[in-house]
């Protein structure tokens, strides 16, 4: 952001003009807006300012206020209605893990790191799961790895991806663990992933029918093998440009392609 955009939002209330420069303007946006709801200065039900207020409070244009109120709407802090307007939701304790995203995108970009939190997520997933196996459908995981199987781009591989682990973690019944994925999810949307997938969407696509194999046949301990081994290759691939003759050793034979 040039520096005379800047000083037009010094006004900006709750928003440090050195925290203007670092992040997009909807993400400002965001923050100063999802600040007033956890603080109280608006309450569930309260009409937000329209979007034209909001241009103008915060000087920035309308394409910028509708991406914020956006992220707002899909991490549950408010909702709009058919007349027009957006309103304050009614928050649980779950809501105010939404308001931390944007905070958490500026300072979470390590790949691996992320990776490593999504393999402890994904075991306690299918874990918690399996506890409910009687009751859950797996259909829409079957459909999920069917499409898979098919040839598709990166980022559709990705939101695939994305949808198979979250609908797991959904079936778990845990509100707060689905939640915790979601935003690990967009984190991982959000930060540098030169080396996911790459060329190797097929062999992730078997990875990921063995995965709905086990679970379907509630085998726990095999449905976590190989969730496993499907994140060790990722970052295995992220770490071997480093590290390519080291890495290899630490390959653990439980997780071999003979599973």
């Amino acid at each position: 952001m040039l520096v005379g955009e800047a000083k037009k939002l010094v006004n900006w209330r709750n928003v440090p003009v050195s925290y203007i420069g670092m992040v997009s303007k909807s993400t400002a946006i965001f923050d100063s807006l999802a600040k007033k709801i956890t603080s109280g200065e608006y309450n569930s039900g309260d009409r937000l300012p329209s979007e034209s207020e909001l241009c103008a409070e915060f000087a920035v244009s309308r394409g910028s206020v509708r991406s914020a109120l956006a992220q707002m709407e899909a991490v549950g802090l408010i909702y709009k209605r058919k007349g027009g307007g957006s309103y304050v939701k009614e928050q649980d304790s779950l809501d105010y893990l939404g308001a931390q995203l944007p905070n958490l995108r500026f300072h979470t970009k390590d790949f691996k790191e992320i990776l490593e939190i999504r393999g402890a997520l994904d075991t306690l997933s299918i874990q918690t799961c399996l506890l409910h196996h009687e009751d859950n459908d797996y259909s829409r995981l079957e459909k999920i790895v069917s499409a898979m199987e098919k040839k598709h781009r990166y980022e559709e591989f990705f939101e695939l991806d994305r949808d198979f682990h979250t609908i797991i973690s959904e079936l778990s019944r845990n509100r707060l663990l689905h939640r915790i994925n979601l935003m690990v999810w967009d984190l991982l949307r959000h930060c540098p992933k030169r080396d996911y997938l790459g060329g190797f969407r097929f062999n992730q696509a078997k990875e990921h029918r063995k995965i709905l194999d086990a679970i379907r046949s509630c085998d726990s301990e095999l449905a976590v093998l190989y969730t496993q081994r499907h994140l060790k290759n990722m970052i295995r691939r992220d770490i071997e440009d480093e590290k390519p003759a080291t890495d290899v050793h630490r390959w653990n034979p439980w997780l071999s392609e003979t599973l």
